[in-house]
């Protein structure tokens, strides 16, 4: 698989520009009315990180951390400052069959104009889970997967049981280039504008 379960260094992704891009095709017809056609079922994580001015054990990891991962050959971790939390939040409801339950983020309009957006979360942050049914906290019979985003149980909750999950999470991405292209104005200087980042399906 070309993934490595590592992070991006987050002293340098803390001040990373970036979001969701959706994929709309909007076309105009002859009577200037348009339709519009969703593309992506899932939005895609777009950011540019600016590495400047950079200097001694920070330039070395970053260095380090580009050679490893070839480039753009494998992706990797990265803390999305602007949202990296899931509070306490249901993600289904026991059957009385179903053990595994797949942690997922909604977002939903105040307003109540649109559907709720459910973003799949996978690369669980390993030590911030918390897992209740029915409102009540479990201290064990379960685990997750952080490469997953999978809840399982060890006893398949019983049915209507309310499932919820509270957690940090990590987004997929992988580099934008193959070229490292930084600039060294000064001894033992150096800045690497506009990195970018996208997210990977996984």
């Amino acid at each position: 698989m070309s993934f490595h379960d590592v992070r991006f260094p987050t002293t340098v992704s803390y001040g990373a520009v970036g979001g969701p891009r959706f994929s709309t095709t909007v076309q105009i017809m002859n009577s200037g009315h348009e339709q519009r056609n969703i593309n992506w079922a899932q939005a895609r994580r777009e950011f540019t990180v600016d590495l400047r001015p950079s200097r001694g054990a920070e330039w070395t990891a970053v260095l380090d951390f580009f050679h490893a991962r070839w480039g753009r050959a494998y992706g990797f971790r990265l803390k999305d400052f602007s949202d990296f939390t899931l509070p306490q939040q249901s993600i289904g409801s026991g059957n009385g069959t179903s053990s595994e339950f797949q942690i997922y983020k909604r977002y939903t309009d105040a307003a109540l104009d649109a559907p709720p957006y459910d973003r799949v979360l996978k690369k669980i942050v390993a030590g911030t889970v918390s897992v209740s049914l029915a409102g009540v906290v479990q201290s064990g019979g379960w685990s997750v997967d952080v490469d997953t985003g999978i809840v399982s149980f060890d006893t398949a909750p019983e049915a209507d049981v309310d499932i919820a999950v509270e957690c940090e999470f990590d987004v997929p991405v992988r580099f934008d280039t193959d070229l490292m292209q930084s600039a060294i104005p000064g001894p033992d200087i150096h800045h690497w504008q506009s990195i970018k980042l996208v997210e990977v399906r996984l």
